[in-house]
């Protein structure tokens, strides 16, 4: 599916290089979102009760976490993808490790297995908001508008004040011509994202804005 006007454009990142992450970090080189820390704690949409792992068991979930985190951090996807698969078959009701599946899954580009990761991840923790957004990019790669906007409306109803979700969902109006909506969404996000200090998020959606007022007013270009 093309691009319906020029001015929506380049309002829209490339959601196929988009990933989430815990701390969903701006890559400095681009417009990737991505995880450079994978915790090792045991965070509340995990699924997992800490107390039903044996000392031997949290050892091991936390060293498959270490090193999954080290080898992403170098950039060695494959071997991250490999120590997560071990994650999710020795702790398959622990949502963190399917919701940080799908995020290396979107970082090599494959929108459909990180699509069924993140949903393995709602599927045990139906209030897992990140996972939810992570299937909504998934589906904006694909530019499955619609479906994308379902699940970031979902991420939504879960944390009203979830930037991330706002942000993504603002640009995909703009691609099915909701305008007005999308802009609303973009600068919810940017008002939030103010409060929370993120200044790398701040001045992407600022740019994104003034991109949408130089499409209206080809005199402020």
């Amino acid at each position: 599916m093309k691009l319906k006007s020029q001015s929506k454009s380049v309002l829209v990142m490339p959601f196929r290089c988009l990933t989430l992450g815990i701390l969903g970090v701006y890559f400095a080189s681009s417009s990737v979102i991505a995880s450079t820390t994978l915790s090792k704690k045991f965070p509340p949409s995990s699924g997992i009760v800490v107390a039903q792992l044996s000392e031997r068991e949290q050892s091991e979930r936390a060293q498959l976490i270490q090193t999954a985190n080290s080898q992403l951090n170098q950039g060695n996807l494959v071997g991250a993808e490999e120590n997560l698969q071990k994650f999710v078959k020795k702790f398959p009701k622990d949502a963190f490790g399917h919701y940080q599946l799908g995020n290396i899954f979107l970082r090599q580009e494959k929108p459909e297995d990180a699509i069924k990761s993140f949903q393995e991840a709602t599927r045990l923790n139906p209030r897992y908001a990140l996972a939810y957004n992570g299937i909504g990019v998934g589906y904006a790669s694909q530019e499955k508008w619609d479906d994308a906007i379902i699940q970031f409306r979902k991420a939504l109803e879960i944390n009203p004040e979830y930037g991330d979700a706002l942000m993504f969902l603002g640009q995909v109006l703009m691609q099915v011509n909701k305008k007005d909506e999308g802009i609303a969404s973009l600068n919810k996000a940017l008002n939030i994202f103010k409060q929370q200090n993120r200044n790398e998020r701040v001045k992407r959606i600022e740019e994104m804005l003034q991109k949408i007022k130089q499409s209206d007013d080809p005199s402020l270009s």
